[in-house]
C-alpha cells in the first residue's frame, strides 16, 4: 500500500491506540465502585461548581457511567485499529482456499459494498443522535454523568473513521490488483 494511503489507515487507528491506555483507568474506576458500594459510600468527591460531563460531583453512578463511556470508547475505537491491523471479523474460512488475487478481490468488494455502506449509514444516523442528544441537554437521570452528547458523538466519529480507513485500504488494494503488484499469503499487498 503506498505510504500515503497508509497513513490515512494509520491517522484513522491512532484513536484507538489512544484509547487503549483507558483500560487501565477502566480497572480502577470498577475496583472504586465496588470498594464505594461495598462500604455503603455513594458520594465520593464534591467539587461545588458544575464541571462538563462530570457535574457537581463525582459517586458511584458516575463510575458507573464512565465505566460504560470508556467501555463505548474501547469498542468504537477499537475496532478500527482491529481493521488496520486485519484483526476484525471476517470471512478467511470461506475464502482460505482461494488464490490471493481472488480473496483481494473479496476484500475490496467487501470493503466498498458492505463496510462503506453501513459505515455511511451509521454515522449519518449517529451524527443526527449525538446532536439530539446535545441540543436536548441529556444526561444522567440517576446521579450519574451529564453531557451524554459526548459520547455518543464518538458513535458517528469512529464510523467515519472506519469509513475513511476502508475507501483508504480499498485504493491501495486496487492499485496492488491494478498494478500486480506483490501479495502476501494473504492475498494482501505487501
Amino acid at each position: 500500500m503506498p505510504t500515503f494511503l497508509r497513513a490515512i489507515v494509520d491517522a484513522c487507528a491512532l484513536p484507538g491506540r489512544i484509547v487503549g491506555w483507558l483500560i487501565l483507568p477502566l480497572i480502577a474506576f470498577v475496583c472504586l465502585g465496588v470498594a464505594a458500594a461495598r462500604i455503603g459510600v455513594n458520594h465520593l468527591l464534591d467539587w461545588g461548581t458544575e464541571l462538563p460531563v462530570l457535574g457537581p460531583a463525582l459517586t458511584v453512578n458516575s463510575l458507573l457511567d464512565l465505566q460504560w463511556y470508556i467501555f463505548a470508547l474501547l469498542v468504537l475505537f477499537g475496532g478500527v485499529y482491529a481493521f488496520r491491523d486485519r484483526q476484525h471479523v471476517s470471512v478467511d474460512f470461506v475464502s482460505g482456499s482461494f488464490p490471493p488475487r481472488l480473496r483481494l478481490v473479496i476484500e475490496i468488494l467487501g470493503d466498498l459494498f458492505l463496510l462503506l455502506p453501513f459505515a455511511a449509514i451509521v454515522t449519518w444516523y449517529g451524527s443526527k443522535f449525538a446532536l439530539s442528544a446535545y441540543t436536548s441537554g441529556e444526561g444522567s437521570t440517576y446521579g450519574g454523568l451529564l453531557d451524554r452528547w459526548v459520547i455518543k458523538a464518538c458513535i458517528p466519529l469512529a464510523f467515519g473513521l472506519l469509513g475513511l480507513a476502508a475507501v483508504a485500504r480499498a485504493i491501495g488494494s486496487l492499485r496492488a490488483l491494478w498494478r500486480g503488484s506483490a501479495l502476501d499469503a494473504q492475498g494482501r499487498p505487501k
